[in-house]
């Protein structure tokens, strides 16, 4: 598939969530070989969300990636939820990725820090430690990335912070199905900044479903604006967003064959 370029992002639609997962997840893969093919090791920052599933499955399934060379990070974590929580980011990661491909290392936020700044520098040293050559992300439907919501600032002096979630953020949260109510969602969250997710030189980003188009349409179509934090992408080297025809609903024959010549 021929990809359309926003800027320097390239952007795959494909007809469905599955096609769409496969794509994802062997670029993905095909990233993690070459890292571990280059540096003896992959360090790999990943997202935890159901859109990000069907990626995930597809590289759990890749049969050449020495799982044992990886190092996972992810990218958020609510504050003062302990990994127990059935909502907590790393037990998502945990139980639908990482028990069944058993990487080297998972460094998770511990969001159960009392002392949010201090787990935001403990991993902010991780980071800076195990430099990630990948990151797997998703858009948000408020066009976050990470918990990044906007507006946002392109150049965080931070790496990893604690933040307050908006309301449409934290109905997502709801909506996605982890949790039962907006009262329930925590109001603050620990994730790494909009800065330092463009310092990784590789990012294949993933994003199905209706819920997504309006998002897609002000990543790919609007100014790059801290509005949309998402929009950032476009100017990243290498990075590539994958799209199942729901998520790209709102993005017409004109705009996806003309990328080229007007952005």
């Amino acid at each position: 598939m021929i990809p359309q370029r926003f800027g320097s992002l390239r952007v795959y639609v494909h007809p469905d969530r599955a096609s769409m997962g496969s794509a994802a997840g062997a670029a993905a893969a095909l990233t993690v070989r070459r890292l571990i093919d280059e540096n003896g090791a992959a360090n790999v920052l990943f997202s935890s969300a159901v859109s990000q599933l069907d990626c995930l499955d597809a590289l759990a399934s890749d049969k050449v990636i020495d799982w044992n060379k990886v190092v996972a990070f992810h990218v958020d974590e609510y504050a003062g939820m302990p990994i127990t929580h059935p909502a907590s980011f790393r037990r998502f990661l945990l139980d639908n990725f990482l028990f069944k491909v058993a990487p080297r290392q998972f460094h998770g936020i511990a969001g159960e820090n009392p002392d949010p700044a201090a787990e935001c520098a403990r991993y902010t040293s991780l980071l800076n430690e195990h430099p990630p050559g990948l990151a797997i992300l998703g858009i948000g439907e408020n066009g976050h990335l990470a918990f990044n919501d906007p507006p946002v600032d392109f150049n965080d002096p931070f790496d990893v912070k604690p933040v307050t979630l908006d309301e449409k953020c934290r109905r997502q949260q709801v909506n996605d199905g982890a949790f039962a109510s907006i009262e329930e969602v925590p109001t603050v969250a620990l994730t790494v900044t909009i800065s330092r997710l463009m310092r990784v030189p590789r990012i294949v980003c993933v994003v199905p479903g209706v819920r997504k188009n309006e998002a897609v349409k002000r990543t790919l179509l609007e100014d790059v604006s801290p509005d949309c934090p998402a929009s950032i992408l476009r100017t990243h080297p290498n990075a590539e967003l994958h799209l199942d025809a729901e998520a790209a609903a709102l993005l017409d024959a004109g705009h996806l064959t003309k990328t080229g010549a007007r952005r």
